[in-house]
């Protein structure tokens, strides 16, 4: 049954523990039968930090090629947690059978970044983190937040480990 969700974003930090997100995400895409993407958005580097860069390393290929090895670095550190993450919980690696699971990493404003993908990818709902450590401080950080008022879908918001 899939309750109109076909398509699932899971967006990841890659700073912190990860795992309940995508555990809760593999969870909604079992009982959905939906397909399971995870995202991760690199903050891009300040105006400031590019013409730094620029001044200080005039050849543009050495340039081009630091900007790509962040994202490069981001995107191992994503497969490396989500073959972690399987290892760690097989049940769901069982019940999750071999469906794809998509990744992406991206690099932008990590709220623009998250809302426009999930927009141009067709995805009926968007899970992430609260990324505050108590429910006084505020129910969702500031990606969290800037992803709620720009998603067209639901943002399902898991909470951080105690």
């Amino acid at each position: 049954m899939s309750h109109g969700i076909k398509r699932i974003l899971c967006c990841v930090g890659l700073r912190g523990d990860c795992d309940r997100v995508v555990q809760q995400a593999v969870g909604l895409a079992l009982a959905t039968g939906a397909e399971l993407h995870v995202l991760h958005a690199v903050k891009s580097l300040s105006d400031d930090v590019v013409n730094t860069l620029k001044v200080n390393i005039r050849d543009r290929e050495v340039l081009g090629s630091l900007m790509e090895q962040r994202l490069k670095q981001a995107r191992d550190e994503l497969e490396a947690r989500l073959e972690a993450f399987w290892r760690r919980h097989p049940e769901l690696r069982e019940a999750f059978g071999e469906r794809p699971v998509g990744r992406t990493v991206l690099e932008g404003y990590p709220a623009s970044v998250i809302a426009h993908f999930a927009s141009q990818k067709g995805v009926d709902m968007i899970v992430m983190a609260s990324n505050k450590r108590s429910f006084v401080a505020s129910y969702a950080g500031k990606v969290t937040k800037g992803v709620i008022k720009r998603a067209k879908v639901p943002v399902v918001v898991v909470p951080t480990g105690s």
